[in-house]
Order: structure tokens, then sequence, then C-alpha cells
């Protein structure tokens, strides 16, 4: 039985370990002036899925954000601007380009957010193991479920949409957001070339060892997490946050990868509510789940002091939020107060 949504969450968090900890690493930011159209991307540097840490002790509870749902889309005083052309389902937007004043639309008024529930996704994966064949083979079948469910969404939406790539590595290599493996991070999406770097071994050594084949779910979590990345990237979303901070102080820039990240958890629990039957998953393996989310909070010990991915209550509750309505419009951070993606 899946947990409710609006009745705390509380669990015991003692020898849980946290699977994986998101962090944005920014290298570089972008330049234009307001007149520049640009595929804006937040630099070049990964969007990282740290190694696990140790959750605190105590008991905690996690509790969704609570607000109701947006106000309904209101795009007709943005005239003939991308935004509102995608929103009449002309095809072929690429949401990626924007002007420097578009960027608040982007963030706030997407297209994306107006095409209502992600309907259940027809998927099937087997079963995954520690052995690196068995994770590939997993990886690379949820990913296509991934694929044709975001893919859905943009054509709704009237936008384009291409495919992440699939870099599931069992050798070390390099990509354009740097060497793999990284020993701080887990798993990584890297805008520069739309990748998912994802380590078939590396993962499970670096995500507390957990048993994939005794609970899959932690790893959909993971993969569902990097893959909401890449709708950001695709839906602007990515490029438009970094623009606007590039060039202010390192708080606001937190803020706003705060808001970030906490999307990223919301869109990863749309589409995971979507694949709950055919991926068998139950609720004692949701709450599991919820319990590692919360342990990878900013104030749970495990972020080295930085304030740039949100509270445990706010990073599972943002999960959680994206499964109990399974609608893009109710992962929209960018409009809520901050008290909400604290």
């Amino acid at each position: 039985m899946r947990p409710r949504g609006s009745s705390p969450l509380a669990f015991g968090v003692f020898g849980v370990l946290a699977l994986t900890f998101t962090a944005v690493v920014v290298l570089a930011g972008l330049a234009g002036g307001d007149g520049a159209e640009v595929p804006a991307t937040p630099g070049v540097g990964p969007i990282a899925t740290k190694n696990a840490e140790l959750p605190p002790t105590e008991r905690a509870e996690a509790t969704p954000p609570s607000f109701g749902p947006p106000p309904k889309l209101d795009l007709g005083s943005m005239g003939e601007s991308e935004i509102a052309l995608a929103n009449r389902q002309i095809m072929g937007v690429d949401l990626r380009r924007m002007l420097r004043s578009d960027t608040t639309a982007r963030l706030k008024r997407n297209p994306l957010y107006g095409t209502g529930t992600m309907r259940p996704t027809s998927c099937r994966a087997p079963r995954p193991s520690t052995r690196p064949d068995d994770m590939l083979d997993y990886l690379n079948a949820v990913t296509g479920c991934l694929d044709r469910a975001w893919a859905g969404k943009f054509s709704q939406a009237g936008a384009v949409f291409q495919q992440p790539r699939r870099v599931y590595w069992s050798r070390p290599g390099r990509g354009p957001c740097g060497t793999y493996p990284n020993p701080r991070f887990a798993a990584y999406y890297c805008p520069s070339n739309r990748g998912m770097y994802i380590g078939l071994t590396h993962l499970v050594q670096q995500s507390g060892q957990v048993d994939p084949a005794a609970n899959h779910v932690p790893y959909l979590a993971v993969l569902a997490h990097e893959y909401g990345h890449h709708v950001q990237s695709m839906a602007g979303i990515g490029g438009a946050w970094w623009w606007e901070v590039s060039s202010r102080s390192k708080a606001a820039q937190d803020s706003h990868s705060r808001r970030n990240e906490l999307q990223a958890q919301c869109l990863a629990g749309v589409f995971i509510r979507t694949v709950r039957n055919p991926l068998g998953v139950t609720g004692g393996r949701w709450n599991e789940v919820l319990r590692t989310e919360y342990g990878r909070g900013d104030d749970q010990g495990g972020s080295g002091g930085a304030r740039d991915h949100g509270t445990g209550d706010h990073y599972a509750g943002w999960l959680h939020q994206g499964w109990k309505y399974a609608r893009i419009g109710y992962c929209n951070t960018w409009a809520v107060p901050a008290s909400q993606v604290s």
C-alpha cells in the first residue's frame, strides 16, 4: 500500500545508507547580452549523483510540500513567443533556445506544465543484479520506458525532444564533463552532450552496496532523477535557471539550484508512479526510497555544509509530490514560496 501524500511519513532511519546525493557542479557561466539567442546550458560541468552518505540516526518525518495545483496557465500575454506557440501545438519548437528575457517564462510557465497527467507507461525490464550485464540490461530497458514517456509529453507541448545519450560504462573514460569514474560521483548527467553517465558496478559500489536484486527501486530513482535533468535541459529549464543567476551571489545560485534539484526529484516521482505496476514498485519499496531520499537532505550532515539541494523533508517530499499527482504542472518548483524549496 503506497503512502498517502497528505500525511506525514514517519520512519526510523537508523542504519539506512543513502544511495545518492545529487550536486550541480557549475564550471562556467553563460555569456551574451539581452538580445543574444543561445542554446542555454548551466555551464559545462556535470549534474552529478554523489556517493552514499550515512543518514541521521534519530527519528524524522518527511512531509511532502502542502500546496494546491498551480493556476491555469495563461500564456496569452506572451504574444507570439516560442512558449505561446508551443502551447498551441505548433510542433518543432526547441525550448532550449531563448532570449535572456525569456528565462522567467521558461521556468514558471513552461509548456510542459500544461500537458496534464502522465498516463501509465508500459514498461518491461529484467531483474537487475550486481552483475554488470544484468545492470546494463535493466538500465537500458528502463531508459527506453523513460524515452517513450517523456517523448509523449514533449509532443503534447509541441516541443522538440531528443533522447539522452546512454553512457553506461564498465571501463574508465572521459567525456565533455570530465573523467569517469569520478571518486565523488556515483552517476551524473552531462548537459554538453545530453549524456547520462552511470557505471555498471561503480553505481552499486558507491550506493551502499544495496542489493538491486532485492530492491531495484532505489536504482530506478537514481536513473529517473538523472533523466529528470535531461527533461529540464530539453525544456530550457536547465539553461534558464543558470542564466538568471550566473553573475549573482552564491546564495542566489544555491537558491535556484535547490529549485532545480527538487524539480528533478518531482519529475522522477511522476515517472515512477506511471510504472509502479509493471515494475513492482510496492508501498514498502517506495517507503525505503523515501527514507533514503530524506537522508540526502542538506540538513542531514552529508552535504558538507552546502545548501544547494534542499532539506531532507523537501528532498523526499518533492519526490513523493510527483508520485502522488503524476502531473508535471505540480512539479513547478519555480512558482512556489522559498519556504517550500528550502
